[in-house]
């Protein structure tokens, strides 16, 4: 008699199969995913630095000393935004003002969605929120906040600028694929990170662990944590796979 296994017997092996893969598929797509972002959020980091470099170049003034001349945070967009291969811009963004004001509009009218934090909560309330809105050819947003002023010291970083690292791709959050940069005396651009850089953060309480899933207001100082890849609750363990849910 041939010897085979009874209907039974391959019934129970692919359930086993089945539960096996229930219980690894998806984290194995989370990976995944995280890792794109992370491909995509150091591709963006240095398009934004070499963006700076050509700006300084084609125009004999960084984009700190530009803003610092007066230039509105719109015209520094433009300006800087020139170093990309096509752009389109959106209408003016201004949150943290009253919405009913004229010539206001918030991120979820200018772009279809609303960033959150990572507690996912929208924000009504965001970093760069007083400029055009940008989207360039390949699908990344960015917007910058207000331009620097002669009377503030002057503060060795800014304006403030955010980019969306993948469009309008999910998930449409600070720390994930939404990150906040400076611009700096230098010419160059880095990680926001609070309190280190002078009148950037009179708005913002305890900058240096806003970076964090219990954080109730936008956490837009998770640039650091994402470029240096290190988790801002232990710095033993990686930002990319470990402190991202």
């Amino acid at each position: 008699m041939k010897k085979g296994f009874t209907l039974a017997e391959v019934l129970i092996t692919l359930g086993i199969i089945g539960i096996v893969a229930a219980m690894t598929i998806p984290n194995m797509v989370a990976k995944h995913r995280l890792k794109v972002l992370h491909t995509q959020f150091l591709k963006t980091y240095s398009d934004l630095n070499n963006a700076a470099k050509r700006f300084e170049q084609e125009n004999e003034i960084t984009a700190y000393e530009y803003s610092l001349n007066g230039n509105s945070s719109t015209d520094t967009l433009k300006l800087f935004m020139a170093n990309f291969i096509g752009s389109k811009y959106g209408q003016r963004i201004t949150t943290d003002h009253d919405e009913a004001t004229e010539g206001n509009i918030s991120f979820e009218n200018a772009i279809g969605f609303t960033p959150k934090n990572l507690a996912g909560k929208k924000q009504k309330l965001q970093p760069c929120d007083q400029s055009i809105i940008t989207e360039e050819v390949g699908g990344r947003f960015y917007a910058i906040d207000d331009a620097i002023s002669v009377y503030d010291n002057p503060p060795q970083y800014g304006p403030k600028i955010c980019v969306d690292i993948n469009g309008r791709k999910g998930p449409n959050t600070y720390g994930y694929d939404w990150f906040v940069f400076v611009f700096t005396k230098e010419g160059g651009v880095k990680p926001y990170i609070g309190n280190d850089f002078l009148n950037v953060t009179s708005a913002m309480e305890n900058p240096e662990t806003a970076c964090s899933y219990s954080y109730n207001k936008v956490t837009y100082t998770c640039a650091y944590f994402a470029l240096t890849d290190t988790s801002p609750e232990n710095p033993k363990l990686k930002y990319w796979t470990d402190f991202l849910k």
